[in-house]
């Protein structure tokens, strides 16, 4: 496994939460995912590109279990706190980077990445992962942002954002070409926050879900 970089989400890691548009993001999309996913007490639920485990934590109480994955040493440092301030046995964290390392052996009944694929340069083989990770008729749910032109982002953490937003139709295409089925998306939330030099602007959230096929 590679050696932890010291990255940009390391270094704002201890300030994430602080953002109440982000905890309202999140919060509208645990909502959405135990709306659209329906999970139960008997799931086993990772988490991937969890950050300080906003999402994580909101599924806890109506699922077995929960791990939080992420290649951040830093937001992995700040939910395994929450861990332990908690009391929360189950539920756990992982260093993970899907796009360098092997696929874990384990498997889950539930695999959520919210806001991170866009991070992500390499999608394909990371949904690809997705899928290895999960049980028979596991389901995927991703929320991330519909297409948009850029200005999401400020201009200091461009070099993190691979992205743009994602157009739904065209990922649940690739979604079923992965071996996936029931593929449907809804708008989880929309984000409305300031942008440079253009006042405020209005910002879909999707949430895709996806059944993986039995083999």
């Amino acid at each position: 496994m590679n050696q932890p970089k010291i990255n940009r989400f390391d270094q704002d890691a201890a300030s994430w939460d602080d953002n109440p548009i982000r905890i309202a993001l999140m919060k509208a999309v645990g909502e959405a995912i135990l709306r659209e996913a329906r999970p139960t007490k008997d799931m086993d639920v990772l988490d991937y590109g969890c950050g300080t485990g906003l999402v994580g934590l909101y599924l806890l109480p109506h699922v077995r279990s929960v791990t939080g994955a992420d290649n951040s040493v830093g937001m992995l440092e700040v939910l395994r706190k929450k861990i332990e301030d908690g009391g929360l046995d189950n539920m756990r964290t992982m260093r993970l980077d899907l796009e360098h390392d092997p696929v874990p052996a384990e498997r889950y009944h539930v695999v959520v990445s919210s806001m991170a694929l866009h991070h992500i340069a390499g999608t394909e083989g990371v949904l690809g992962a997705f899928h290895k990770m999960l049980h028979p008729q596991g389901l995927l749910c991703i929320a991330d942002l519909d297409t948009e032109p850029g200005v999401f982002h400020a201009p200091d953490v461009a070099a993190s954002v691979h992205h743009h937003g994602f157009d739904r139709a065209e990922l649940k295409r690739r979604l079923v070409g992965i071996g996936f089925r029931e593929v449907k998306d809804v708008t989880a939330h929309t984000l409305r926050k300031p942008v440079e030099n253009n006042g405020e602007r209005d910002f879909p959230v999707f949430l895709i879900t996806a059944r993986k096929n039995s083999p």
